[in-house]
This record gives structure tokens, sequence and C-alpha cells, in this order.
């Protein structure tokens, strides 16, 4: 009875050791959702030429990476949980992507994916 208890104890432990909806995979780069896929209606909102208010409107958690008094820089990131599925870890790793939007006097010029 003792030994049946430890062996239950030990499966729901190892059963809630995996994060739910955490993927198991060989390439995040392959395997997971762009983030030109995730956020498709924003970036087809978005034109060269917009002002950076408009931007943020699509992207409300992009932040400034780099500002001088001409040019600036916001990036919005995109993670997501996985975990490999080569190794059999159960340590989850996450895969950040980035979308950089370049700006020159508030209008936006371009944007990519870092």
């Amino acid at each position: 009875m003792k030994y049946k208890m430890i062996t239950l104890m030990v499966t729901l432990l190892f059963s809630c050791s995996s994060p739910p909806n955490v993927p198991r995979i060989d390439d995040p780069s392959l395997e997971l959702i762009s983030i030109k896929k995730q956020y498709a209606d924003e970036l087809t909102n978005i034109h060269v030429g917009d002002y950076i208010d408009y931007v943020a409107k699509q992207f409300p958690e992009m932040f400034v990476a780099s500002d001088n008094m001409k040019n600036t820089i916001y990036e919005f990131t995109y993670q997501q949980q996985y975990l490999l599925a080569a190794n059999n870890d159960v340590e989850t790793k996450t895969y950040t992507q980035t979308l950089r939007f370049y700006f020159i006097n508030q209008k936006l010029v371009h944007w990519k994916v870092k």
C-alpha cells in the first residue's frame, strides 16, 4: 500500500510538471507561429508615413529601443513557450521574436522582424 501511494504521488508530480498548452517541438523557428502571421491584421493596418501614435494604437506594448533628435526605433516582442522534443526536456524554453519599427521625424519609414 505504501509503494502504491508513493507511485501515485510521483505520477501526479510528473503529470503536473509540464505546463499545459506548451508544444513539444524540434525547431521553434519552423514550428511556432511567426510574429508576422500572429499580428498580420495589425501589420496590414500600418503604412510608411504613419505617425508613431497610430502605430502605437496597433501595438500598445511597443517600447522605445533607441531615440535621438530625429530617428526613433520602437520594438514589440512576441514570446512563445515550448519544450524541446529531442531532449525530452521538462523545462520550458522561450522563443522570442521582435518587430522593430523605424521612424524619422515621428513618421514610420519601415519595419522588420529581428
